[in-house]
């Protein structure tokens, strides 16, 4: 049957201005809806009838109709006879805005897609973000993220020096580190693997969120990263430390103040409580029970069946460090000395960078405690197995998901290696 189009002005629907809009009835198989336009009108644009006289508003209301009856021109007499009236106007919807210029600010939406995210994975996307405007020299629009840009980006990353965001301040500066032959350090392959990740996930993100496949609406068609790949993320090197340098940090850590003191203090806490991080020492509110920490892994609760439920036994050798910052409300007070989690593990790393410096060893950061734990417990002389101290830092082995939902953890297992572990140092 034959898909009619009017335009009509419904007097029951006129604002108490006395103003109204044109609507264009749409009547197919003897039914009919009406779509409302922008064309707005008022009294004198009527007759007294309430008809439309004016003919400018006439001529703007006939574009409109004849817009949608050019898209229904082209449905075969089968096709339409087979829609009602609702799916003939879903469809002429659909069809015209396909031919709208869909615009989006590719950065302002990776900031609403961040702030959904945990702290840690957020600021990953925003750093990317950040870099993706330093390319392009203003905020892209999703059209402008093409495969041409991507590598043309990645080019980019390659050569930008490490650059320091000032929060308070909202600027990017170069960093002032250099490396040993005096030159301004670059990013590594971790940089670009994890800034392209991200904005793959942006445009990922976008995709699923504005292409409508039941209404045939796809501003977004082609997932321009099926056809450039991101660099794989190379092989993390090993970051543990020497056993002798965990040895230095017992022996001298009473000899030290201040932020130095604090940096190697968190770095044997971690340690002892089997590669804990910063963000979990800083938040833990849960006080212990029998001897035993209990927390949930931030970095990988959303990812495992069990929120990365952690148990740990405090071993007598660290009971005193715990003593020295255990806090009120939560268990320790790191929270009362720092404002945030990230100015704490600044802080951390910063102390770290310290001790370093004073005893003139190699360069590593807070995140090798959780290393040298993992290498040390794998080692010949702890002795166990390596599946025990994969069990300790929570990892997931996915060889084994199955195994996992039917067998509970044996804690006391983990407790003995780590006990191990920290049997080869001299804690007094």
């Amino acid at each position: 049957m034959a898909i009619t189009f009017d335009y009509v002005v419904l007097p029951h629907l006129k604002k108490q201005d006395g103003t109204n809009f044109i609507r264009i009835r749409v009547t197919h198989k003897r039914k009919s809806k009406y779509i409302k336009t922008n064309i707005s009108v008022d009294q004198s644009h009527l007759t007294r009838s309430g008809n439309l006289k004016h003919q400018g508003k006439i001529d703007l209301a006939l574009a409109e109709i004849r817009k949608r009856q050019a898209v229904v021109d082209e449905l075969s007499t089968y096709t339409s006879d087979a829609m009602s009236v609702d799916d003939v106007i879903r469809y002429i919807d659909s069809k015209l805005k396909e031919k709208e210029v869909f615009r989006l600010d590719f950065v302002k939406y990776g900031y609403s897609v961040a702030e959904r995210m945990k702290p840690a994975t957020a600021h990953n996307y925003y750093v990317a973000l950040r870099c993706l405007v330093r390319f392009f020299g203003h905020n892209p629009d999703i059209s402008e993220i093409t495969v041409k840009a991507m590598r043309d980006f990645e080019d980019h990353i390659r050569k930008e020096p490490r650059m320091v965001y000032y929060i308070n301040k909202g600027e990017v500066k170069e960093t002032k580190k250099k490396n040993k032959n005096n030159n301004k350090k670059k990013k590594g392959g971790r940089a670009i693997s994890s800034y392209l990740g991200a904005i793959r996930a942006v445009y990922g993100k976008a995709r699923l969120e504005f292409n409508e496949p039941d209404r045939n609406y796809f501003p977004l068609p082609i997932d321009i990263f099926d056809y450039y790949k991101v660099p794989k993320r190379p092989v993390s090197e090993h970051r543990d430390i020497p056993m002798e340098w965990v040895q230095m940090m017992i022996d001298q850590r009473k000899g030290l103040s201040g932020r130095e003191r604090l940096g190697i203090d968190v770095f044997l806490l971690s340690f002892c409580l089997m590669g804990i991080n910063s963000v979990d020492l800083y938040s833990i509110t849960e006080k212990p029970r029998g001897g035993v920490l209990h927390y949930f892994r931030t970095k990988t609760t959303d990812a495992k069946a069990d929120r990365a439920e952690m148990y740990v036994r405090i071993e007598p050798c660290v009971e005193g460090l715990i003593r020295e910052y255990t806090g009120k409300e939560r268990v320790f007070d790191f929270s009362t000395r720092y404002a945030n989690r990230t100015n704490f593990t600044v802080a951390i790393n910063k102390g770290i960078r310290q001790w370093i410096e004073r005893n003139k060893l190699k360069d590593f950061t807070f995140y090798s405690a959780r290393h040298t734990w993992a290498t040390i417990g794998g080692s010949k002389q702890v002795g166990v197995d390596y599946a025990i101290v994969t069990e300790g830092l929570t990892h997931s082995d996915a060889s084994r998901a199955m195994d996992k939902i039917y067998i509970r953890k044996d804690w006391e297992r983990v407790w003995d290696a780590n006990a191990k572990v920290l049997a080869l140092f001299r804690w007094e």
